[in-house]
């Protein structure tokens, strides 16, 4: 079976016809590598480690949007997990400490489509939701600056971060779908680029439609062939 492809503006067209019937519509979407390409704050912070240590060979290395975290940007510039373990362990120290922040998060840059697709579908009467796997104490504050910043449509309640960094992204967000009250919408719809997480709520919750995010994953695991995917929200 082939993936099969979403059609951004038949979502748009479904939201204002139940909008018309006073029928409620709800749009999850995650954050990383969803809605944002990630791969420029990466950059950011690889660039400042290089020039902080004066390291030419690093200052080399490109990250492109399809790499996961900084593994397979530095694999690819020759570097080996083994033979350069000496500088490769405070490397990622220090690219974690600056990822996970509220400043960094100034870097990401909105996937194509994303800031028009999310803003017409809220002007259907389509409520709006962020769920992330980013935590509050650490990553909050930059969240909603960005998503401000680039004109996102923001509710006062509309934002969800975990409330503590260890706790795993699938479990989080299995627990906030499990606590949402379906009922009250005719139509859910979730955006996710996460395998493990689009995994974990076709198995819990099969009413929610999921449109898989085809960017970059941790590659833990794969989604089914059934599940809607897109690359971006491009609808030309």
């Amino acid at each position: 079976m082939s993936a099969i492809p979403t059609n951004l503006n038949e979502i748009l067209k479904i939201s204002r016809e139940y909008a018309a019937q006073n029928l409620r519509t709800l749009a999850v979407f995650d954050l990383d590598s969803t809605l944002f390409n990630v791969s420029t704050r990466t950059q950011k912070i690889l660039s400042e480690y290089a020039e902080l240590h004066q390291i030419e060979k690093l200052k080399s290395v490109r990250v492109y949007p399809e790499d996961w975290g900084i593994k397979e940007a530095l694999l690819r510039a020759g570097y080996s997990l083994e033979n350069d373990l000496q500088l490769l362990q405070p490397l990622r120290d220090f690219w974690s400490e600056r990822f996970f922040s509220n400043e960094y998060l100034h870097y990401d840059v909105p996937y194509a489509g994303a800031i028009s697709f999310v803003q017409e579908l809220a002007d259907t009467g389509c409520e709006i939701n962020y769920l992330t796997g980013r935590d509050h104490k650490r990553m909050y504050k930059g969240t909603v600056e960005v998503l401000k910043k680039w004109g996102f449509p923001l509710s006062e309640n509309g934002l969800f971060l975990k409330p503590e960094r260890t706790q795993e992204d699938e479990l989080y967000k299995y627990d906030w779908f499990a606590r949402l009250n379906h009922a009250d919408y005719h139509k859910i719809y979730f955006f996710e680029n996460e395998p493990i997480n689009v995994n974990a709520i076709v198995d819990s919750c099969p009413e929610v439609e999921i449109i898989f995010l085809d960017t970059t994953h941790a590659r833990k695991q794969e989604v089914g062939q059934h599940i809607p995917r897109i690359k971006n929200f491009s609808r030309s």
